[in-house]
């Protein structure tokens, strides 16, 4: 496998998170139509030909990868490879009754999920989703450098963490924000979320990650992708142990993430 789609590999060997896919397929598609959104190198389509599926239309736009569809082809011919967007490529005559769309990171963000989802589901309104829900955590933390170097991020800023590369403080509990019902039309966020400070300090960040919810109750974290988790900094705010902080949040999946502290209480 190409270094540069290595990441693939880790996916194939998540083992919880596939047996939850799985799963989750094997109840809904035999006898159906399914579209695999981002197929990759076809995990998901093969649950569902392996599940009985009556045809899948694995899109992928990546032709570095598009050989391990192909060859998925061989083997079953009600699989159907195309390698084109599913936001811009023309889309088949067969309308899907089930959707498979993995192409999502860290509260939505950075790959196209929310929009292909929606084109999809125009034409097809009432096709099962899957995964079912997402589940979005917010963090207040204490971010810095491991070098020690006095470097300061502006607030405002935001990147993606792959396996911790930033020196982190926590300074609250997880708290869940929002969910997303990928069943319904996303709409943006707008709300304020409460968090009780455990440490009396400085925080400058808010760590930002998800929950995938496959199917109903089974919830498992959002890991081996290219959007872990995502580290977004603020105002430089003095907090308390145990007076809560109020952050604002709002969040469209087309223009990005803006938190701000209301006041600590």
């Amino acid at each position: 496998m190409p270094p540069d789609v290595g990441f693939h590999w880790d996916m194939l060997n998540d083992f919880d998170r596939n047996a939850a896919y799985r799963t989750a397929i094997a109840r809904t598609v035999p006898g159906r139509t399914v579209y695999d959104l981002g197929a990759g190198i076809g995990p998901m389509s093969y649950y569902a030909l392996a599940a009985g599926a009556r045809r899948v239309y694995g899109f992928e736009i990546d032709r570095t990868i598009y050989p391990y569809l192909k060859r998925l082809r061989r083997t079953f011919p009600n699989f159907v490879p195309l390698p084109r967007s599913v936001l811009r490529g023309r889309l088949p005559a067969d309308p899907p009754e089930v959707i498979v769309c993995e192409m999502w990171s860290s509260w939505l963000t950075a790959w196209p999920m929310v929009a292909a989802l929606a084109r999809v589901l125009r034409r097809s309104p009432r096709a099962a989703v899957i995964p079912a829900r997402a589940h979005h955590i917010v963090q207040l933390v204490r971010m810095g450098h491991r070098s020690g170097l006095p470097t300061q991020v502006a607030p405002g800023s935001t990147a993606s963490s792959f396996g911790e590369p930033w020196a982190t403080a926590e300074m609250s509990l997880p708290v869940l924000a929002c969910v997303t019902d990928f069943q319904r039309k996303i709409d943006p966020v707008n709300r304020t979320v409460s968090l009780t400070p455990l440490a009396t300090g400085v925080a400058n960040a808010v760590r930002l990650y998800s929950y995938e919810e496959v199917s109903d109750g089974r919830i498992l974290p959002r890991l081996g992708t290219r959007g872990d988790e995502l580290l977004h900094w603020i105002v430089p705010t003095r907090v308390e142990r145990g007076r809560r902080v109020r952050l604002r949040i709002r969040h469209r999946w087309d223009e990005g993430l803006w938190v701000g502290v209301e006041r600590p209480r």
